[in-house]
Formats: C-alpha cells, sequence, structure tokens
C-alpha cells in the first residue's frame, strides 16, 4: 500500500512539473455499495433469508429444550437402556442442529459475497465511465488507500450512486 501511494505521489509531483492538471477523485465504496438500490435490495432479501433460516432452527432449537426437559424428568423412572436410547436421539438431534446452522451461516456468507461481487463490478464499471468521461487522472477509494483526509469537493461517491440508480432504470 505505501508503495502505490508513493508511486501516486511521485506521479502527481512529475506530471504538476509537466504543467499537466490533476484531478483526483475520491469514493467511498462501502457507502455506494450500502446505499445503492441493489445493495438496499441485497441487505433485505439477505435479512429475509436470514430470519427464515432463524425460524428454522428455532424450531430444532425447541425441540432440543424439549427433548432435554423431558430427559431430566424422565431420567430417574427410564431404565438405562431407555435413557441412551433418549441421550442418542438427543445428540442426533444436536448434531442436525449443529450442521444446519453451519450449513445456514455458510449459505448467507456466501450469497452475500455474490451481491457483494455483482454490485461492485457494476459501481467499478461506472466509476470508470465517470473516470474516463471527466477526465480523472486518478479516482482512490477511500478506506482501502490509506486517506486520512481529503476536501469533501473530491468526493464522487453521490455522483456514482446518482449514475448507478441511472443505470438501474434502463
Amino acid at each position: 500500500m505505501k508503495r502505490v501511494v508513493f508511486f501516486l505521489i511521485f506521479s502527481l509531483i512529475y506530471s504538476v512539473g509537466y504543467g499537466e492538471t490533476i484531478k483526483i477523485g475520491v469514493v467511498d465504496m462501502q457507502r455506494a455499495l450500502n446505499e445503492s438500490k441493489e445493495g438496499v435490495e441485497a441487505k433485505k432479501e439477505m435479512a429475509k433469508k436470514a430470519e427464515d433460516y432463524k425460524k428454522d432452527l428455532q424450531k430444532l432449537q425447541d425441540e432440543l429444550d424439549k427433548m432435554k426437559s423431558e430427559m431430566e424428568k424422565q431420567g430417574a423412572f427410564l431404565s438405562e437402556e431407555a435413557r441412551q436410547e433418549k441421550e442418542r436421539l438427543f445428540q442426533r438431534k444436536l448434531k442436525e442442529f449443529q450442521t444446519q446452522y453451519k450449513e445456514a451461516q455458510e449459505e448467507l456468507q456466501q450469497r452475500d459475497a455474490e451481491y457483494t461481487k455483482k454490485i461492485v463490478q457494476k459501481l467499478e464499471k461506472i466509476l470508470k465511465d465517470i473516470g474516463s468521461e471527466e477526465k480523472f487522472t486518478v479516482i482512490l477509494e477511500k478506506s482501502a488507500s490509506g486517506i486520512f483526509y481529503f476536501d469533501k469537493s473530491i468526493d464522487i461517491t453521490d455522483k456514482l450512486l446518482k449514475r448507478a440508480e441511472g443505470a438501474d432504470r434502463k
């Protein structure tokens, strides 16, 4: 990262020395992801899917709680064989719960990654178009490039969001 910043600064100084105008833009991709129409829709879909998984897992959790409660109440009255059978059933149900929980997490992470990748690719294409059309020398990503300060006048995130919204309507 330091090399990229050094190279950028060196290039800018070199360009200024030869009278070229420099136009720098900064974009907050995280904000663009969160506020774009597609990003908002993806969040809603992810929240719905997470809620569906939560309901399914809660049913299994309730079954586990019920089984455990029954084992505790009946434990003294059951034969060793019956108690072991209930324990095996409980362990099997617990393993099913753990498996479904893990699969749900993996599914949500995978979907999130897919949505993010798709949206970022679209936003990057729009940024390239903006950069080319408006003759930017460089457009930096706010969080990834180690920028600690920049004048808000060079923030093009709103422009990106407007252009993305327009692209959604086409």
